[in-house]
């Protein structure tokens, strides 16, 4: 497919980042930061609504410390993104540690596996965990509006992963599945539903809020185990991936149960660390019994 003249521009501007080191990369993070938070206040109305409904026993301090940290990790993990799209595999690797564990017991079982994670840290570095993984890692993700930066974040998480546009997703998924292909699949599984999309209601940091069944219809089609991801920052610039066992029979839940449990999960990691979710989307727009 003929890539965007956007695409070449965003490679050439970027391509120079590899000559550096990431702590130098640092200071155009806090620039980032200044400059969104600070001069633009960038989505700052939706993100402190967003943070006093999630946490409406916080005094005004401590939401505003939570929201200084949220904003200063999202200029990292963009210079991070950047910068390690250009960076050899083993340097990346240096960088993220990951718990195999749960998934080489399924995988020894021969199971396929979806793997279920939030906008929770730096998202885009789970699918680094394919780099050590025997059988095909799929990252599904939802096609950018931008094409040159659609196009580069593929380039980027082809790196370790297969990326799979997400129509495409039920279909090869189900063809592995036929075929008796073992494959695991990465799904971020906390998007907000469109208005006619919306079946089900959980509790998540406080709130009515709507989920996609998505992820949970995909794992009983395919009998796929369910794994929770979690990638946590350790200090800056390194991460954690942890991975626990969700559902290993998925055509044995009841409905809704997968993804009531994901968003309990999530909502775990959310708690422990605030200033690591993606508090910049309208997570909450639709209310319950008005749309």
């Amino acid at each position: 497919m003929k890539k965007n003249a956007g695409y070449y521009v965003l490679l050439a501007l970027t391509w120079p980042m590899k000559f550096f080191p990431l702590e130098f990369h640092y200071i155009v993070a806090d620039l980032i930061y200044f400059f969104i938070y600070r001069v633009f206040a960038y989505r700052v109305d939706v993100v402190r609504e967003n943070l006093h409904n999630s946490f409406p026993d916080k005094s005004k301090t401590e939401l505003r410390n939570i929201e200084k940290k949220f904003y200063r990790g999202l200029g990292e993990i963009f210079v991070e993104t950047l910068y390690f799209s250009f960076a050899p595999s083993d340097k990346i690797l240096k960088h993220i540690d990951v718990d195999y564990t749960a998934l080489n017991e399924l995988i020894e079982k021969k199971r396929s596996v979806i793997f279920m994670a939030g906008h929770f840290s730096n998202w885009e570095y789970s699918f680094v965990l394919a780099k050590n993984v025997s059988i095909q890692v799929y990252f599904v993700y939802k096609k950018l509006s931008n094409k040159a930066f659609d196009e580069f974040y593929k380039r980027f998480r082809s790196k370790f992963a297969r990326p799979l546009e997400m129509n495409e997703s039920f279909r090869q998924l189900m063809h592995d599945t036929n075929n008796n292909i073992p494959f695991a699949s990465l799904l971020i599984s906390d998007q907000r539903p469109l208005p006619h999309e919306i079946k089900h209601w959980v509790r998540f940091l406080n709130q009515d809020t709507p989920v996609l069944l998505g992820t949970e219809k995909l794992a009983i089609k395919t009998n796929s185990a369910i794994l929770f991801l979690e990638i946590r920052k350790i200090k800056r610039g390194y991460y954690k991936v942890n991975l626990e066992l969700l559902e290993e029979h998925p055509k044995k839940s009841e409905n809704f149960d997968i993804t009531t449990r994901f968003m309990k999960r999530l909502e775990q990691s959310v708690i422990k660390s605030p200033e690591q979710y993606l508090w910049t989307h309208k997570r909450w727009k639709y209310k319950r019994g008005k749309n």
